[in-house]
């Protein structure tokens, strides 16, 4: 993999001016949508002042009948609606809509794109595209309920012999009862990494943060908002590593299994992300697969036009996330131990 300070050296000289390039096109943006809300309040503006000045005046002072009344409103509302349009024909025409309107996407294709390159030449990126239902939720740890599942930003390819996909990821579940004007719960909402591999793990295994948001998911009985079944999930398992212990719970239905696929170096490594992602993380290794989900709550790549490209933290913190990931598979494919040629279900 290549370093942090290589993707540096990259953004730096194949990066910087399409970067400056974007965000004077995001300045641009950024101005248009402001001329565009101080021009929109006008027509509602010139509505009130129409209802103040004329309709209601009319109304008490002389003797105009309901009908004319009414013909009043109705002439104001054509009015407003046909100035609201006006404004809008004309400012789609000004410099800064286009730049507002392809910002986004022309920033996916060359900031993006590239980058994905850097990392692998062979990796393909489709900024449309996210992991399904089943790719959620054939991990075993979430229970299966009925979600609903956004996202974007889909990476994919093929390290050695493990193929994988990698993307932004919004999880929702709306509970059978709950207060009226609270939206619904969110499951995940970060990164979410499906790895697959030739051969199977001896034995299903599962690592959860030890944070308030995850605490939230976790339940010992069977309730609808047990996004996270931990009585289906097997017993609590104490690795070897005490910083690894008071980040992490791990659960098992073999323990031994488990204590010979955390090793030192996987365990160091999953500490290492938590450390650097500050963010909650889910993993499974089920059947043929890793899954690791990053509950970072935030979808990386929608270029906002209040979010400045001087600032290089976004690009760094995707680039270090998916290399850490792709390490840890590098680390599993060294282990041995942990294979078998098997596939196992969840009872």
């Amino acid at each position: 993999m290549k370093t942090l300070e290589e993707f540096n050296a990259f953004v730096d000289q194949q990066l910087q001016a399409q970067l400056q390039q974007l965000e004077k096109r995001r300045l641009a943006g950024r101005a248009w949508v402001r001329r565009m809300r101080i021009l929109g309040v006008v027509p509602m503006i010139l509505f009130f002042i129409f209802l103040m000045w004329v309709v209601i005046p009319q109304e008490e002072h002389t003797k105009v009948n309901t009908t004319n009344v009414v013909l009043y409103l109705v002439g104001g509302i054509i009015l407003t609606l046909a100035l609201s349009f006006g404004i809008r024909r004309y400012m789609l025409q000004q410099k800064g809509a286009q730049e507002m309107i392809d910002y986004e996407l022309d920033f996916k294709n060359t900031v993006v794109k590239p980058i994905v390159a850097f990392i692998n030449p062979n990796f393909t990126y489709q900024p449309l595209n996210h992991a399904s239902y089943d790719e959620f939720t054939e991990s075993g740890l979430f229970a299966r309920k009925d979600y609903n599942v956004s996202g974007n930003d889909q990476v994919f390819g093929k390290v050695g012999e493990m193929s994988f996909q990698c993307c932004d990821l919004k999880v929702t579940s709306m509970p059978a009862l709950t207060l009226r004007g609270l939206g619904p719960d969110v499951v995940f909402e970060g990164t979410w990494f499906v790895a697959q591999f030739p051969r199977y793990f001896n034995a299903p295994v599962y690592i959860v943060s030890r944070s308030s948001m995850a605490d939230n998911l976790l339940s010992s009985g069977n309730a609808d908002t047990d996004y996270i079944e931990t009585w289906n999930l097997g017993k609590k398992v104490t690795a070897s590593d005490t910083a690894f212990n008071r980040l992490f719970i791990v659960f098992a239905k073999d323990p031994d299994e488990a204590q010979q696929l955390l090793t030192s170096e996987l365990l160091e490594r999953i500490v290492r992300l938590q450390d650097r992602s500050q963010a909650p993380l889910f993993i499974s290794f089920y059947n043929n697969r890793i899954y690791i989900g990053i509950g970072h709550g935030h979808d990386y790549f929608e270029a906002g036009l209040q979010e400045s490209l001087a600032d290089r933290r976004v690009l760094t913190d995707y680039y270090m996330d998916l290399v850490n990931l792709l390490q840890i598979i590098e680390d599993l494919q060294q282990n041995g131990q942990i294979w078998t040629s098997t596939a196992f279900t969840r009872s």
